[in-house]
């Protein structure tokens, strides 16, 4: 109810009162019905109030009268507004009647009727400062009743000049009264009414806003937005700059109005330092937004609303509002509330699909890899998900060393491993037991060596990432070129992988190729260590003297010679000698241990075997793929 300031009002002209001997209750009916017909007015209550008394003064022809109402709320009788000549409401809207003191109105609330005070200046009851104030003579108190109540209290007096209250007056005045309660009350009641229908319209139209913001965001997000373009919706729609963080704080997206707003700085590291900002986050859930006061000290400009995104049970991050240009409200809120809510469906969705995509990868993986499904729908399914059958790719097998085949790492995290080392190569991964087998693309080379050197090095960076003490191993097939060549190849890596846990030294790192070995694989996969060491000893024989500084020139030289394909001309410029030299020291090879490394295949292919053994045990100077180290001596 709007509260108006009463202004002086004088008497009703004397032609329109009639005189107190000719009093009665149709004046009094008269009296009421300009009171009756401003509630269909719509006039406020201060407004009514001041009627009520206007027309009590006019009634009983007299010059002054001051309204209390009963508070709802506390029970006591506050002063309300007041007719007299002069305005008088702000001093008997600061007054209340009815305390211990007050023995006049406590009369009046006891018998429910008129009580008359002949002289005020004297008589115990009122409050003898309040009349000496107002300057009192004569009072008559008068209650408003309504169902037995008394609801408020008319005090009637004419300032210093005497009036007489006939019984008569007093009895109009009490029906009177008991009128102005009715309307006081009806009043009160369309007042409440209007209040509700207004907070109803306003709850509507926030409602009916509400909706219109959710479908702008909602289908905002189904159209692909990304969160700079959410920033900017959420800006568009309320005015006030955005800002979207992660749960670590980084800001990932923000927006300004017209680009002349700061940035909410929430999370700055001044500002997390601040007990206030610390509070607030602390407090903050999925349904209610927190506000974090301005603060010079942590350097927050503006006021700041924070609404936590939470994706199932893990909290995401948080969009932020800064006030600007008007303060917060209740669209603030609800913008930044739904945003939060729908960027969290957006990304359980994401994540789901993503989980879900990579759970159908890894069962296309294991199918390829065990030949467990028709070539026709292992080529369809292979193509939804952008792995090409028919390019050339290779089969990665990735496997804990020791008897100990605890999970040592997740797919999610070898792709990520292997999308760093190689981002223009599509990779797909799937655990299969204890082991992690990895599709991966051949990368373009301009040699077949290469290319299969670039495979090892993507490898060895993945492997030392995830294992650099040598705990894990990785073997690496051959090409696979068709939905069939990939059971051969998952194989080959198993072969490969028993051969470096059987003859691999511990906390080295071992990435080896299924060409380092050839043929060779198969004998490691099934062989012993200590059958192995046999037949190295049989093979190499006397060039295993490690004492004899000829003999250790030799062995060099024959590593060389299959390290570099066996070429005569490569191994010289590997060792820097002449090529005579090299061919010299396969002829003392020769004569020492009786092996043509030359002219015989089987030596050959025995050697090479032979040298792999060593190389996987960690018993050469040189490792496959390194530069060989020239020796000094040219024996």
């Amino acid at each position: 109810m709007t509260a108006q300031i009463a202004r002086p009002r004088a008497p009703l002209p004397q032609r329109d009162q009639p005189t107190t001997a000719s009093l009665g209750y149709p004046e009094v009916v008269s009296a009421f019905s300009e009171i009756a017909l401003a509630i269909n007015e719509k006039t406020d209550l201060d407004a009514l109030l001041h009627l009520v008394a206007e027309r009590i003064c006019s009634l009983l022809a007299i010059r002054r009268c001051s309204v209390y109402l009963k508070s709802s709320v506390t029970g006591v009788y506050r002063g309300q507004v007041a007719h007299a000549d002069n305005d008088i409401d702000l001093a008997i809207k600061r007054l209340t009647v009815g305390i211990e003191a007050d023995g006049f109105t406590r009369e009046i609330l006891e018998t429910r009727k008129p009580v008359l005070i002949v002289n005020a200046q004297s008589d115990p009851r009122p409050v003898r400062s309040a009349m000496l104030a107002f300057n009192v003579r004569t009072m008559l108190g008068v209650p408003m009743m309504l169902r037995g109540e008394v609801i408020g209290l008319l005090f009637l007096d004419n300032e210093d000049q005497p009036h007489d209250y006939t019984p008569e007056q007093q009895e109009l005045s009490q029906t009177f009264a008991n009128l102005a309660a009715i309307a006081i009350s009806q009043a009160q009641l369309t007042a409440d009414l209007r209040t509700t229908l207004s907070t109803a319209a306003q709850q509507n139209a926030m409602l009916r806003r509400a909706a219109a913001l959710e479908d702008r965001l909602t289908n905002l997000v189904l159209e692909g937005a990304d969160l700079s373009q959410i920033a900017a919706a959420v800006t568009e729609l309320t005015g006030k700059p955005c800002a979207i963080h992660d749960a670590h704080y980084r800001r990932l997206a923000h927006a300004s109005p017209g680009g002349d707003a700061a940035v909410p700085r929430v999370f700055e590291p001044a500002a997390l330092e601040d007990p206030a900002v610390r509070e607030a986050l602390t407090g903050l859930t999925a349904r209610r937004p927190s506000v974090i006061p301005a603060s010079s000290v942590a350097g927050i400009r503006q006021r700041c609303l924070v609404a936590l995104v939470r994706v199932g049970k893990d909290d995401w991050g948080y969009l932020v509002l800064a006030e600007y240009r008007s303060r917060f409200g209740a669209q603030d809120a609800i913008v930044a509330r739904r945003t939060a809510t729908i960027i969290a469906l957006e990304l359980s969705g994401k994540r789901r699909a993503a989980e879900a995509d990579s759970h159908a990868v890894e069962v296309l993986v294991r199918d390829l890899l065990h030949g467990s499904d028709e070539a026709g729908s292992l080529a369809r399914r292979a193509d939804y998900h952008g792995l090409a059958l028919s390019e050339p790719q290779h089969v990665v097998l990735l496997c804990p060393r020791g008897t100990g085949k605890a999970r040592w790492a997740s797919s999610a995290r070898i792709a990520a491993l292997l999308a760093d080392a190689a981002p223009q190569l599509r990779a797909f991964v799937a655990e299969i037991d204890d082991d992690a087998a990895i599709i991966i693309e051949r990368p373009q080379a301009e040699s077949t060596h290469d290319a299969d050197q670039a495979v090892k090095a993507i490898v060895e960076e993945v492997v030392n990432a995830l294992a650099p003490d040598g705990s894990i191993t990785a073997a690496i097939s051959a090409v696979c070129e068709s939905a069939t060549d990939y059971p051969t190849a998952h194989e080959q890596t198993r072969q490969v992988s028993r051969g470096i846990d059987t003859f691999g030294a511990p906390g080295r790192v071992h990435v080896l190729a299924t060409v380092d070995l050839g043929a060779g694989r198969l004998l490691l996969s099934a062989a012993s260590r200590n059958e192995a060491d046999r037949f190295v000893r049989d093979t190499l024989g006397a060039l295993l003297d490690d004492d004899d500084a000829h003999v250790q020139d030799l062995f060099t030289t024959l590593q060389a010679f299959f390290d570099c394909s066996r070429s005569v001309r490569r191994s010289a410029a590997a060792l820097g000698v002449h090529e005579n030299t090299i061919r010299y020291r396969l002829s003392r090879i020769e004569e020492l241990t009786g092996l043509d490394i030359v002219g015989d295949a089987d030596v050959q292919l025995a050697v090479q075997l032979a040298l792999l053994i060593l190389r996987l045990e960690d018993r050469l100077s040189v490792s496959p793929g390194d530069d060989v180290v020239a020796s000094t001596n040219t024996g």
